[in-house]
């Protein structure tokens, strides 16, 4: 019998007398194998126990609740009885009539076996006789014994599963666009006052570059992150007419792109998103809010309440033009840059693989609803076959189970659902 079939075997501590004839049933034992549920037990009886004219029918049933299962029945015959039934089969032309393996003579011992279809009312279970005496003109119930009660018929089987590692052929993406982490929150570039002229010898470019270039091809050397874009936000100084720092911004963000592109020539059109943030006014002002300058409060008035030509006019007007002047000499020069070059990625992950790791570990805490309800979404992925399968037969859907555990070996997922259906069939 296999692992997790052999379900208890309830023995009595003696023989226990069921009937005025003394018939015995000793060593009962109610077990389920596989899809069955079957029952033992020895009947025996001594010489002279019955009266010779008569047999004795014993009907074994199963029990629970409302619901009752009879067995078939197990005749016992006294020795006028059994001589009186062969005369009758033979003059009905029967003249090889012999006991069957459901009848016995008195004083024989005699070894009862009889197995049904397993039902879920079956879980625990009590085993119960019933005695009718045939002879003579006589058809008598001579009424029932409780052999064994409650006995736990159901044991749970043993769940085999196969934890999985993720396919990298199987990946999609599980989270989109997280940005790229620098040793700074901003990839600065600078670019010289009213130009769009790359300088890599200037302002520490080169090494600003640098790390864009190395974030693109770490990138590149892992396997469950995917570069999803690089955004390039080019900016020019709240200076000049608005026409020209748009088209500076425009040309800066450009220019950048053609050196990440000479660089990874791998990279496409596609892969950048280009944002021409004109003037940097956002900039300028998170510059003077985060200091301690006299006028601090007056510029950060004009840039909130202003805009257009008349903010710059009220810039350079203020305190005789020398907050402006500050401003040109201190915050500007870092406000001609693409001030954002920035790294997307997606992450990428097997989730059927994801779910069928989770799901394992819920069954093996016994949450087996709770792991059929993780694994719905991948019923089409023959690697979540076995596990919902383990969920069916754990949660007693055997029929459902079976076919989950014949669709998982003919997929060749392996040994383990082969050794699940061999539980059940």
């Amino acid at each position: 019998m296999k692992e997790g079939l052999t379900l208890l075997l309830l023995t009595a501590a003696g023989p226990l007398s069921l009937f005025a004839q003394n018939i015995d049933i000793a060593e009962e034992s109610v077990q389920r194998n596989k899809r069955d549920v079957e029952v033992r037990f020895e009947l025996e009886t001594t010489p002279k126990t019955l009266k010779n004219r008569y047999k004795t029918e014993v009907t074994p049933y199963l029990y629970a609740g409302t619901d009752t299962l009879r067995l078939p029945p197990v005749e016992v015959f006294g020795k006028i009885r059994y001589k009186r039934e062969r005369q009758e089969q033979a003059l009905a032309g029967n003249p090889r009539w012999a006991l069957s393996s459901r009848q016995t003579m008195e004083g024989t011992p005699y070894r009862y076996f009889a197995a049904a279809p397993y039902e879920r009312w079956m879980r625990t279970a009590s085993l119960g006789i019933a005695c009718r005496t045939i002879g003579c003109g006589c058809d008598c119930y001579d009424g029932d014994r409780v052999v064994a009660e409650r006995i736990p018929v159901y044991v749970a089987p043993v769940p085999y599963l196969s934890d999985r590692p993720a396919e990298p052929e199987k990946f999609e993406v599980v989270d989109a666009r997280k940005r790229w982490n620098f040793d700074r929150e901003e990839i600065k570039v600078i670019f010289p006052v009213s130009k769009t002229e790359l300088l890599l010898t200037e302002y520490g470019n080169q090494a600003a570059l640098d790390k864009i270039i190395a974030g693109i091809r770490g990138l590149e050397g892992l396997d469950t992150l995917r570069l999803s874009g690089v955004e390039i936000t080019g900016f020019a100084s709240p200076e000049g007419s608005e026409a020209f720092n748009a088209s500076l911004g425009q040309g800066r963000v450009e220019a950048l792109r053609d050196y990440i592109r000479s660089r990874v020539p791998e990279l496409e059109e596609e892969d950048f998103e280009l944002i021409n943030g004109v003037e940097n006014w956002d900039g300028l002002r998170q510059k003077v809010a985060a200091s301690d300058l006299p006028f601090r409060q007056a510029v950060l008035d004009i840039i909130d309440n202003e805009s257009g030509e008349a903010r710059k006019r009220a810039l350079r007007k203020l305190d005789g033009g020398r907050p402006y002047a500050y401003l040109l000499r201190h915050y500007y020069p870092e406000l001609r840059n693409a001030c954002y070059i920035a790294l997307y990625y997606d992450v990428l992950g097997d989730r059927a693989a994801d779910a069928v790791n989770a799901a394992n570990a819920d069954i093996r805490a016994g949450r087996y609803a709770e792991a059929l309800e993780r694994l719905e979404p991948y019923r089409t992925d023959e690697r979540a076959w076995n596990p919902i399968g383990v969920c069916c037969m754990m949660l007693e859907r055997e029929e459902e189970a079976i076919e989950w555990f014949e669709k998982a070996v003919e997929a060749g997922q392996g040994e383990i659902p082969l050794r699940n259906l061999e539980q059940l069939k």
